[in-house]
């Protein structure tokens, strides 16, 4: 089994893991569509099926039915498809297309019932649910069967509070929710869910769009199959957007870090080290989420950067070469 970790400079970090280690099981729901928008869910989809060998993907849910999500998820599965046989997916450890395909959820009633489902039979292993965009449809779900909310970890990706004018929703600042905080609220203020074990990163995604890193990678990344063309594809009617945009990658690369116990965030790990204070009005929210959970904290934010370097190899052509780079180690 062979990792890739792209750092906050978007540098790739290549070394061969331990093949004994437990593979996280993760069910994704995510806003990703066809048409006008941003793109960055469609390469981050594409991120996840290329390290679909050391995830046990549970469920996809394409939120946005109405506006092709789940076309554009079966497009990025034909791209695998195509990889998983001419790269030899199969003989490295991968799931069949089918078996991925298989996974989607058709509309809301179903991908509740795939997340319950997906609880089942964990043997004494934890569901990490990672959300790509608003809470709505988890929440549903999350209604449908409360029961769950003691069997998930639940890792959302800029589900908080409106801050400053880059937020791009009207209302007032630490206490409005931000672009993607439909359905956040519910689920944060609802008692039945005040013990629930949930990492909430805000901010840390624009870590993945930082320097010209993105850029290198993405003209490099596009050469690797299908599954690099689609990467490409995606943003062709976006000229914004020419570079690798995976703003969701840091839930999945806080998850792949295999010097990492992601039931552990205040280690250091790929996707940041977190804390429970950042900007005043986060330390009143993250007090309030520990005096609800017993001094467990649920939400977290990063702080501190240490640079450190690190050298890994591998034999696969999307995760190549031996090289210097640089890790986000977070160690303050």
């Amino acid at each position: 089994m062979y990792k890739l970790c792209i750092s906050l400079a978007l540098f790739p970090v290549f070394y061969h893991a331990n093949a004994q280690k437990e593979q996280p099981k993760v069910f994704v729901f995510t806003d990703i569509h066809i048409g006008s928008g941003d793109p960055d869910d469609r390469q981050s989809l594409v991120h996840l099926l290329w390290y679909a060998d050391e995830l046990e993907i549970m469920g996809i849910v394409p939120d946005r039915w109405n506006t092709q999500g789940l076309e554009a998820c079966q497009m990025a599965i034909e791209a695998y498809r195509a990889d998983f046989t001419e790269l030899g997916l199969k003989q490295r450890g991968y799931p069949s297309p089918g078996k991925i395909t298989g996974l989607l959820a058709k509309n809301a009633a179903d991908a509740a019932d795939r997340l319950k489902a997906a609880t089942e039979n964990l043997n004494g292993h934890p569901l990490y649910v990672l959300v790509w965009g608003n809470m709505i449809n988890f929440g549903k779900a999350l209604n449908k069967y409360p029961e769950i909310g003691n069997e998930i970890r639940l890792i959302t990706i800029g589900t908080g509070l409106k801050y400053g004018p880059e937020d791009e929703v009207p209302g007032e600042d630490c206490n409005t929710p931000n672009w993607n905080g439909p359905g956040r609220n519910e689920v944060y203020n609802d008692p039945r869910f005040s013990d629930m074990w949930w990492l909430e990163i805000n901010w840390t995604y624009n870590g993945m769009f930082s320097g010209e890193g993105p850029k290198m990678m993405f003209e490099k990344l596009a050469e690797y199959g299908e599954m690099g063309k689609h990467l490409k594809f995606v943003t062709k009617d976006h000229l914004w957007a020419q570079y690798f945009r995976v703003g969701d990658t840091p839930s999945v690369l806080y998850l792949i870090d295999p010097g990492h116990d992601p039931e552990d965030p205040t280690q250091s790990s790929w996707a940041g080290k977190y804390k429970s204070h950042f900007r005043n009005f986060v330390l009143t929210i993250t007090q309030t989420i520990m005096e609800k959970s017993n001094g467990i904290t649920q939400t977290l934010v990063r702080l501190g950067i240490t640079l450190r370097p690190c050298t890994h190899t591998t034999n696969q052509p999307w995760k190549k070469k031996e090289r210097e780079c640089t890790r986000d180690c977070s160690k303050n």
